[in-house]
């Protein structure tokens, strides 16, 4: 039986072996680093199947977590199974418009322009996480929330703390954990003032409680900060990599939608989805027991070679790929489309006013670590 997660040697790509078990067989048991076991799905039709099963929830059966002021993880949506999460998601939704992302396109190119003006003032190498990855989706959910300007900065440096653990010792993120929850909670109470989604949630006589609102904005931080920053850091890394399809890019050859799409479905974690089966079930074959855990494998199932005739490189093809990065089923993205403009913004701007953009350090010396759910670039030294 194999230890999950595989032990790897690059930053970008995962373990050989995920490919050799995804060949070998549809199912396997795998060891978890905290003891368990589970089980491990990594082809393309079969991880599609399982996050769209209502076989299988986020929770054990008969469970459900449930909010309070001091605890807002505990109502994240994602967390929340049928007929729950189905409430809370048509609420959200409802909120969630194309014409609000639309609007925060223009926010985004502004503030993407504004920190790569930055960069050239203080280049040649800069740390382009630091300077950019990090700041623009920090910018874009405080304007999504309406975070007056005012308190940005110290959201910022609790957001740091409590999910880059930033300066972070035990004392330091208990702190900044609780102040970040105690704004969130308090930043809902003043609303509904504005015209961003919080007020528009509040605004909705039939929607949300003040407490489902507070846990819904800790949720699209703590969904969409680092993860957003990680797959521009990412991005940029593969694309460096990858210098014919980065010429193309820079020349305007190629869609940048569509290099983000593959951007997307190569982006690499460390585990997967987890889902816990709500009854005794069948799956690719095998009898799965009511509570056992089974691991979707993002990573496995969009390098399906069944599934993508390129399955390891960018390969940008007439239209969008049909990868699972942002999942499938009643927990697909909700952001997904905020997440999309955010890179696309990210990635045009870089490019564009930067051409000649690149990595300023062999990447054998790019430091990166593999120790929760994403595999962490901790520094990204480029130049031009």
């Amino acid at each position: 039986m194999q230890q999950y997660p595989f032990a790897r040697d690059s930053i970008i790509d995962p373990s050989p072996v995920l490919a050799e078990l995804r060949e070998a067989a549809p199912i396997h048991r795998v060891r978890l680093a905290t003891g368990g076991e589970a089980w491990l799905v990594t082809r393309y039709d079969d991880v599609r199947a399982l996050l769209g099963s209502p076989d299988f929830g986020t929770q054990y059966p008969g469970t459900m977590p449930v909010a309070d002021a001091g605890n807002l993880a505990a109502g994240f949506m994602f967390l929340k199974d049928p007929p729950e999460h189905t409430r809370l998601r048509r609420s959200v939704s409802k909120a969630f418009t194309a014409r609000r992302i639309a609007e925060l396109r223009d926010r985004a190119e502004a503030v993407a322009t504004g920190l790569v003006e930055t960069m050239l003032t203080e280049g040649p190498v800069v740390d382009v996480q630091e300077a950019f990855a990090y700041p623009l989706p920090i910018a874009i959910i405080s304007e999504l929330l309406g975070i007056p300007d005012a308190d940005r900065g110290r959201f910022r440096r609790w957001a740091d703390v409590v999910l880059r653990s930033v300066g972070a010792g035990p004392e330091a993120y208990g702190e900044a954990f609780t102040d970040l929850q105690k704004f969130v909670v308090d930043l809902v109470a003043a609303k509904p003032g504005g015209a961003d989604l919080l007020s528009d949630l509040a605004r909705d006589d039939d929607g949300l409680t003040p407490l489902e609102i507070a846990s819904m904005a800790m949720g699209l931080l703590m969904a969409g900060y680092v993860t957003t920053a990680a797959a521009i850091s990412h991005g940029l890394l593969r694309l460096f990599q990858a210098p014919l399809v980065l010429g193309r890019v820079v020349a305007g050859e190629l869609e940048i939608g569509l290099v983000v799409e593959e951007l997307l479905r190569l982006q690499d974690e460390e585990v997967g989805i987890n889902r816990i089966a709500q009854s005794d079930v069948e799956l690719c074959g095998v009898r799965i027991a009511r509570g056992d855990t089974v691991i979707a494998s993002r990573s496995g199932a969009n390098r399906d070679p069944g599934a993508f005739e390129r399955p390891g490189s960018i390969g940008v093809a007439a239209g969008r790929n049909p990868h699972l990065a942002f999942g499938h089923g009643i927990h697909h993205c909700l952001g997904a489309a905020l997440a999309r403009m955010e890179l696309e913004v990210a990635f045009s701007t870089l490019l564009t006013k930067i051409p000649t953009l690149r990595l300023a350090v062999p990447v054998s010396d790019v430091r990166w670590s593999a120790d929760g759910m994403d595999v962490n670039i901790d520094g990204l030294p480029v130049t031009w």
